[in-house]
């Protein structure tokens, strides 16, 4: 097996990277529970806007040089998702 072979690909890192930021949420707001509306804003807000875009970027259907501002305009439009779902 070569070391190209043994790389994991682009949507498994990305799932595995979304994940790992769930559990180190999870984690910190496990004796906070007033942390627990922070953690939750950030997840939504950051982490799965910046999935998402990573992915649509794998799939080609946002290029590298717009990459950029598809993630601004995610994380907006999450922003706006949270605050009307949770206020």
């Amino acid at each position: 097996m070569t070391e190209k072979e043994r790389k994991m690909r682009q949507p498994v890192r990305i799932t595995l990277a979304m994940a790992l930021w769930a559990l180190i949420l999870w984690f910190l707001t496990l004796g906070h529970p007033g942390l627990q509306p922070v953690a939750k804003a950030i997840l939504i807000i950051f982490v799965l806007p910046m999935g998402l875009v990573e992915w649509l970027k794998y799939k080609g259907a946002v290029s590298d040089t717009r990459a950029g501002v598809a993630k601004v305009l995610a994380m907006v439009g999450a922003a706006l998702l949270w605050y009307f779902s949770y206020r």
